[in-house]
């Protein structure tokens, strides 16, 4: 019976702080997305252009959660590719369906030369960012752990920004 009243207390005492704590977040859980509302700003300015900062992580890197034709998928931004790159799961999860005889672009990594897929992105989202109509690659999951945002969208941006640790995306 004491272990009941305990938790009866314990709820009664965080009832005041609940109504803030769902308005905090609530927007976030509804949009699938918690991990991007923690480590990313999303805001327009006055002149209607769309941001987004993205925060690097303890690695130094840039990623981020992106709607790619409506699904959730963690990207690291690569300004250094001049393609954005998926994984071939990842292609499929996003409905992009390469064939094997597709798989014929040599790509240098720094792994080595791999194949690619030529594909289209229909959509991406990034906050308040869309992009439309993407050149992508698809390559072999062997190929490509984390799939990559590189030049193909970033050029889709009016500009870019990195600065004090933090990426700042312009529409």
């Amino acid at each position: 019976m004491a272990r009941f009243v305990l938790i009866l207390l314990f709820f009664i005492g965080i009832t005041p702080f609940l109504p803030n704590l769902l308005q905090k977040f609530a927007p976030q859980l509804a949009a699938g997305n918690i991990q991007s509302a923690k480590t990313a700003d999303i805001d327009e300015t006055p002149g209607g252009d769309r941001k987004h900062r993205i925060s690097a992580n303890y690695q130094g890197q840039f990623v981020d959660l992106f709607k790619v034709n409506g699904q959730t998928v963690e990207m690291l931004v690569d300004t250094g590719a001049t393609h954005t790159v998926l994984p071939e799961s990842v292609a499929r999860d996003v409905g992009i369906f390469p064939k094997a005889a597709d798989y014929k672009y040599a790509i240098r990594t720094a792994n080595g030369t791999v194949y690619g897929a030529m594909a289209v992105i229909d959509g991406m989202r990034i906050g308040s960012i869309r992009l439309k109509n993407l050149d992508a690659l698809v390559l072999k999951d062997q190929s490509l752990g984390q799939p990559l945002l590189g030049m193909s969208a970033l050029n889709q941006l009016d500009r870019f920004d990195i600065s004090n640790g933090t990426l700042v995306l312009v529409q």
